[in-house]
């Protein structure tokens, strides 16, 4: 694999990555460091091991992806709440029209109780059949977590993935209330952040441990929920084809990817076996940094 002409892209954009990892069939055949590998703040990219960690604990029996959010919250027992199922909150299809933290931030709002506001932002949509991007709907996942296991989410991770792949520098930030953000806070470095991305590949196995349901990831990375209206001023494509469990579709057949806020990117190509890595800093062209991808390394493969 040569990176050569992504670099030299990359470089001419004045694109602010900061690592790349690329493997193919379970090995590193490519990799780059614009500068020192460090843990960063990975944003988004924690929602796919919130989902994870969702998935783990549903076969644990901590409780069913159709559950009713309301047999876990006071706040869901009323009218249009009380029909949401975790399933609902995992695809982003909460039938809400805007995400009540980014609201709350517009506002200048604290975010001292994220389930409050969750709860405050009003259902105007039947569930799953209206996508918004809606980081309370992971933090209530998180919380979700907390309540049924006595271990937050961080925590409950730990052993269970962080540990087998061998991951020790983690740390995730938590609220005032000791609950794991859950839809942002990770910190990780490049490479482990690309082991998780094989673990994904590997359907939740790792070293002949499955640490992940198969069945679990095999409904993730699949579209559930429409996307094809996603009108952020940056989407593309790549955030119109569809969403799964915390995780993006990409408009690359079969493809699949986890997506941080500045460039931080998972891109997961079963088809090729493959899992390319970004970690970077980038405030204005994101989606370049993704576009790198489709112009450079898939034709290598």
């Amino acid at each position: 694999m040569d990176l050569e002409q992504l670099i030299q892209s990359a470089t001419e954009q004045n694109l602010h990555i900061l690592n790349i990892v690329v493997r193919q069939n379970g090995e590193i055949t490519a990799e780059h460091d614009f500068a020192e590998e460090i843990p960063v703040h990975l944003w988004s990219v924690s929602k796919t091991f919130t989902s994870m960690a969702v998935g783990i604990a549903a076969q644990e029996g901590y409780f069913k992806l159709d559950d009713r959010l309301a047999a876990y919250f006071s706040g869901a027992r009323r009218d249009k709440f009380d029909r949401l199922t975790l399933r609902d909150l995992l695809c982003m299809g909460t039938g809400q029209t805007r995400c009540p933290v980014d609201y709350a931030i517009e506002l200048g709002k604290e975010l001292d109780d994220i389930e409050e506001l969750f709860f405050e932002e009003p259902i105007l949509y039947e569930p799953r059949t209206h996508f918004v991007y809606n980081n309370a709907a992971t933090y209530m996942l998180s919380k979700l977590i907390s309540i049924r296991t006595g271990s937050c989410l961080s925590d409950f991770l730990s052993p269970r993935v962080f540990e087998p792949l061998e991951i020790s520098n983690e740390s995730w930030e938590k609220d005032v209330n000791g609950i794991t953000v859950g839809f942002a806070g990770l910190h990780l470095k490049a490479h482990d952040l690309s082991k998780f991305g094989q673990l994904l590949l590997n359907e939740g196995s790792w070293k002949g441990q499955n640490l992940i349901p198969k069945q679990y990831i095999q409904e993730a990375t699949q579209k559930q929920i429409d996307t094809s209206g996603f009108d952020k001023y940056f989407a593309t494509r790549d955030h119109k084809s569809g969403y799964g469990y915390q995780i993006w579709m990409n408009s690359y057949p079969g493809s699949y990817r986890i997506d941080g806020l500045y460039g931080q990117y998972v891109v997961i190509i079963p088809a090729k076996d493959a899992v390319i890595t970004y970690v970077s800093n980038e405030p204005k062209n994101m989606t370049g940094i993704l576009e790198l991808t489709w112009k450079f390394i898939v034709e290598q493969l």
